[in-house]
């Protein structure tokens, strides 16, 4: 009997982008705050684009690509978290 296969989705369908600076408080800056994203909303996908991390601060401009929903949900976590997050004007690190 041949076996048909049930094509399967690609794992990084995005329907949305966002371009965002996170920074870090000083008692934040060694956690591992994403690697803890990329955990909890696994149908979220991010890029680094840039940061300036230091013992008192860090800055990270990144791109989250997901659904809307779950990129509003992951920012409200980060908030939570005692992040702030603010979104990046077009074009700044394209």
């Amino acid at each position: 009997m041949k076996k048909t296969s049930t094509p399967k989705r690609p794992r990084f369908t995005h329907e949305h982008r966002t371009k965002l600076y996170l920074t870090y408080p000083k008692q934040l800056v060694r956690e591992p705050l994403l690697c803890l994203l990329a955990r909890r909303f696994d149908d979220l996908t991010f890029n680094i684009r840039g940061a300036s991390v230091s013992e008192d601060i860090g800055i990270i401009a990144i791109e989250l690509d997901g659904p809307d929903e779950t990129i509003g949900r992951a920012i409200i976590w980060l908030r939570e978290q005692g992040v702030t997050v603010e979104p990046i004007e077009k074009n700044v690190i394209e």
